[in-house]
Parts: structure tokens; sequence; C-alpha cells
């Protein structure tokens, strides 16, 4: 088995690889890229049969993930990120990745992935299923499960800042807010910009310590049947 590791962190990808080569057997080679640019441009020469990617690069979403799923050979996907919101979960599984894990999870966890999708099967960290589960029986969309750049433009918005501003102090481009705004939009089904600042200061207000630049993210609970769930993860495994 090949694997290419991609992050922007050297640190976090050179342990990675070290202990993936403790722990798994059948590794020919693992190589490491810290964008997908590198990736992309050098997948030919020994070519991935599994690919591990962040979606966070130098501290900004690179949606230019999305051409690992088109790049020649094909390889099977897994990501493993600090970016878990609703929305890009369901993206990229719909794209074609076979895993979706949190950085947040425990090692045997990414184990676990790397053995279902080698038997073809998918598979979600623990903590993506109860993100997850929390959302669907919650009925919709939920704010609590935004990711940090989705929740700062939303604080912006409440507090009635200039794009710029937000941009700024979310350090993005404002071709990325532009489309972090529209995400949300087309996220919480609405069709006017008017909707989504009267949503933000709708959240803004309900938070204790509105007005300042710290959202709370009330994400501490375990949804129930969280082990029944785990159980029941692998999809019609082999």
């Amino acid at each position: 088995m090949k694997i290419a590791l991609i992050d922007s962190h050297r640190i976090f990808t050179e342990t990675l690889k070290e202990n993936l080569l403790k722990s798994l057997s059948g590794i020919e080679i693992i190589n490491i890229y810290s964008s997908i640019e590198t990736f992309v441009t050098g997948h030919g020469q020994d070519a991935a049969d599994l690919v591990i990617t962040e979606l966070i690069f130098n501290g900004r979403y690179d949606k230019g993930v999305d051409s690992i799923f088109s790049t020649e050979p094909k390889a099977e996907v897994i990501i493993l990120t600090s970016m878990s919101d609703e929305w890009r979960i369901r993206n990229y599984m719909n794209l074609g990745a076979k895993a979706f894990l949190s950085k947040t999870c425990p090692f045997q966890e990414l184990l676990d992935a790397i053995a279902q999708v080698k038997k073809g099967n998918l598979f979600l960290s623990q903590d993506i299923q109860d993100m997850l589960w929390a959302e669907l029986t919650a009925g919709g969309p939920s704010l609590d499960n935004l990711s940090s750049i989705e929740r700062g433009i939303l604080e912006g918005l409440s507090r009635d800042e200039p794009f710029k501003t937000i941009a700024n102090n979310l350090n993005i481009s404002m071709i990325e807010l532009k489309y972090h705004r529209r995400m949300l939009m087309e996220r919480f089904s609405l069709k006017h910009f008017a909707n989504l600042v009267a949503l933000a200061k709708k959240q803004g207000d309900s938070k204790p310590g509105a007005g300042t630049s710290h959202v709370i993210r009330q994400m501490d609970k375990k949804a129930p049947g969280a082990d029944l769930r785990r159980r029941k993860l692998a999809m019609s495994a082999v």
C-alpha cells in the first residue's frame, strides 16, 4: 500500500507517518506533501493508493482539495481535518471521500478508517457521527455545527461590520469570505442576504456575552445511542 499525506504542518505529518509505519503492515511507502499543488504535480510518481488529506492549509480552507478526486491515477481519499462542519462533511463524502475524521479523534480511529476503506466501506469518526446525529435530531442545519470561519462571519454580521473588516479579522480574502457567505445562505436555505444578517443578529442576541468576538460552541453533550451507531458504522462490511 502506498500512502500520501497532505498537510501543511510538517511535524504532524512526520509523526503520523512514523506511527502508521509502526502500526500497519504492507506499507510500501508514505509520501508527504505540504500542499495540494505539490501532490497534484507529483502524484504520477509513486502514485498513492490512499490519500489522507487536510482541508486547511496555512490557516485557510483550500478548495483545491476537490481536484484530488479528479487526479489520475485514482486513489481512495480520507479527510483528516480540523474543519468539521456538516455541510463540508456531506460535500466531500458526495465528491467521493471514503472517510471523514476530525483531528481530535483517537489514532486508533484512523487505523479503523484505513481498514474499512480497504474493504470498500465508508467511515466517519465518532465525533463526526455525534455531530451529524445531533443535527439530524435537531431537524435541520444547526448554528452550533458551523466552522470557526462561518461562526466568525456571523459574528461580524451581527455587529454590522464591513466585509473587509470581517475578512481581515478572520485572515481570509474577500473571495473566500464571499464563498463562505454563499455557502451559509445555501446551508440555511436563505434567498436574501438580509435574512442571513437577521439570522446572525438573532444568534448573537441569544449567546452569553453577545457583542464580543467569542462564540460559544455548545457541543459538549454526546448524542444518545452513539455506541450503537458506532457498531453499525462499517457499511456492508466484507
